[in-house]
C-alpha cells in the first residue's frame, strides 16, 4: 500500500449505536444544565426586579409637610440601618419600611423559584428577612457583598435579601444575594 492508496473502512450495520449511546446522555446532561442555569438567572432577575421596584416605590413616600416647606424627605424620623420590617415596627422608619414591604410582597406574586410549601409562605419567608436601610436625610449604604452606594444628600433606601430558591430541574436549593437601592428624585424649582 502506498501513500496514495485510500484507506478502506469496513462498515457493518449498527456501528453508530454505541456512539449514540455514549453521546446522548452527555447531550441530555448539557441541555439540562443550560436549562437550569437559564432558569436560575431568570428567577434571580425576577426577585431583583421585585426588590428594586419596592425600593423605588418606597423612596417616593414623601414627607409632604417637609415637601411643602421646599425640603425633600421621607416619612421617617431618622436613619435605620439593616432592619427587617418586624424590627422596624414602631421605630422611626416603620412607615417607609411598611410601604416597601407591602410593595415587595405584591411584586413577588408570580415570581418563580421561591422555596416554600406554598406561594404565600415563600413570599412571607423572603419578605420577612429583607434588611432595609433608610436614610431620610441622605447618606450611603454598604451591602454584605462589599458593594457600596456612595453617600449623597438625597434620601436613600437600600434593601438586601438572601432568598432560598429552587431551580426548574431540581438540582437543589440556592440562596443568591440580591440587592437594590434607590434615591428620591431631587426636587428642582
Amino acid at each position: 500500500m502506498n501513500a496514495l492508496t485510500p484507506v478502506r473502512w469496513d462498515r457493518a450495520r449498527g456501528q453508530a449505536v454505541p456512539l449514540t449511546v455514549l453521546i446522548l446522555p452527555v447531550l441530555l446532561a448539557f441541555t439540562l444544565l443550560v436549562v437550569e442555569v437559564a432558569e436560575r438567572w431568570i428567577e434571580v432577575a425576577m426577585v431583583e426586579d421585585a426588590l428594586q421596584q419596592a425600593t423605588r416605590s418606597a423612596v417616593q413616600s414623601l414627607d409632604y409637610a417637609a415637601f411643602a416647606r421646599g425640603e425633600a424627605g421621607l416619612r421617617a424620623g431618622g436613619p435605620c440601618v439593616a432592619q427587617t420590617a418586624a424590627e422596624a415596627a414602631g421605630g422611626p422608619c416603620a412607615e417607609v419600611i411598611a410601604v416597601a414591604d407591602r410593595f415587595l410582597r405584591t411584586n413577588l406574586r408570580g415570581v418563580r423559584g421561591l422555596a416554600g410549601p406554598s406561594p404565600e409562605a415563600a413570599i412571607e419567608a423572603v419578605a420577612s428577612q429583607v434588611a432595609w436601610t433608610v436614610m431620610p436625610a441622605g447618606g450611603g449604604c454598604r451591602f454584605s457583598n462589599g458593594r457600596l452606594v456612595p453617600a449623597d444628600p438625597t434620601p436613600l433606601i437600600c434593601a438586601e435579601a438572601r432568598p432560598t430558591m429552587e431551580g426548574l430541574v431540581g438540582w437543589g436549593a440556592y440562596t443568591p444575594t440580591i440587592i437594590a437601592a434607590d434615591r428620591l428624585d431631587p426636587v428642582r424649582p
